[in-house]
């Protein structure tokens, strides 16, 4: 998943996939509907979070940054790509608070149509599907539920998760502001429960500023990167503004509820798909229905974040690539992994825009950017 590019690539194939979404398929926990879920749900966090706004843009700028000067300084891409990771005093980090609460929720999404679970209270649930998916406590889909379930208890913590971390990524410090909201969910946690995101906003001073956010993405300022900014506007059109907070802050209450138009407005505007005899299946949603230049620049920019991540952070890594053009002299770099525009194999590797698009913005041939630095 790219939040910041409103990407959300999966690896079952889109045939699979339609047999999945039409219920005739059993659905694995753990599995690719599982994963889908989780990746609209890290878009949610994204659109609801001025944060997560401006870490994408930097995120978007500094990786431009890289492939524009590849003999260049990288601390500043690194820097933020490791943002979300750092540790704060209490132990976890931004991407522990995001990974776990989008886990509670893809866990509710998962678990609503099984009579048995239904039975067992939800934080019982959530750490039974926890040891089945996600077995080391280690892992960031753990770390954040563990952390205010050792404060308020399970079950409160299967509930004011998302709720907290919403609210949490509102605020420019995401990590102290969840430890603040973590000693009110200790004091009142049935005050939260029962009162709405908006209503928690103004207690905690906050309410009047997101709003004034909202409205300069309403009135069209360019504030984050344009995939988040972009369906965030539509979004607000389609939901209106208090039903799209209070969606935000609890979707997985909410997702059932909405109409076709209304998920597709807060679902990542493009779902990359592999096709089961080769090629990729681009699923557009919301403002990259009507648009499909949008929709192609924010593939672009994960791409070229892609090798800028190639370029900086390991370049031993290797991602999942679904481009068959093993014979083409760009493939051994690894750089185009992330390029999910590839050409089909009758239009052969030279009808790839991946080295174009690289070599008019770095100045050089792939090989040679991955020669030129440290």
């Amino acid at each position: 998943m790219f939040p910041w590019a409103g990407v959300l690539v999966l690896g079952i194939d889109h045939e699979d996939f339609e047999q999945f979404a039409a219920g005739a398929t059993f659905h694995p926990y753990g599995g690719d509907l599982h994963r889908f879920y989780r990746g609209i749900l890290r878009y949610m966090q994204a659109l609801g979070s001025p944060f997560l706004q401006s870490h994408g843009l930097r995120l978007l700028r500094a990786a431009h940054g890289v492939i524009e000067d590849p003999k260049g300084p990288r601390n500043g891409f690194e820097a933020e790509v490791r943002r979300l990771t750092q540790r704060h005093p209490t132990g976890v980090s931004c991407e522990d608070l995001l990974a776990a609460a989008a886990e509670v929720e893809a866990n509710r999404l998962m678990s609503r149509p099984d009579p048995a679970l239904r039975q067992l209270a939800p934080g019982a649930v959530h750490r039974l599907l926890l040891a089945q998916v996600h077995p080391d406590p280690a892992s960031p889909h753990r770390r954040g539920f563990d952390h205010l379930a050792a404060r308020i208890g399970d079950d409160d913590a299967c509930e004011l998760l998302p709720l907290v971390t919403f609210l949490a990524f509102v605020h420019d410090d995401p990590c102290e502001a969840f430890a603040h909201l973590v000693d009110l969910a200790q004091r009142e946690p049935e005050w939260l429960k029962t009162m709405t995101a908006a209503q928690v906003l103004d207690r905690a001073g906050w309410g009047d500023d997101y709003e004034h956010y909202w409205d300069r993405v309403a009135a069209g300022e360019p504030i984050g990167t344009p995939y988040v900014v972009d369906p965030l506007r539509k979004a607000m059109r389609e939901h209106g503004r208090s039903a799209l907070l209070e969606l935000l802050a609890r979707p997985a209450a909410r997702l059932a509820e909405l109409s076709e138009p209304q998920l597709r407005a807060v679902e990542p505007p493009v779902i990359v798909f592999p096709l089961r005899h080769g090629g990729l299946f681009h699923h557009r949603n919301g403002v990259a229905l009507d648009d499909h230049d949008w929709a192609q620049q924010a593939l672009v920019d994960v791409g070229l974040y892609g090798a800028a991540e190639r370029l900086t952070m390991d370049r031993r890594s290797q991602g999942p690539s679904y481009c068959t053009h093993t014979g083409c002299p760009h493939h051994p770099t690894g750089l185009c992994d992330r390029w999910y525009l590839p050409p089909t194999t009758a239009d052969g590797h030279d009808a790839c825009s991946f080295a174009p698009v690289f070599v008019y913005k770095a100045g050089m041939e792939p090989a040679d950017a991955l020669e030129s630095g440290p």
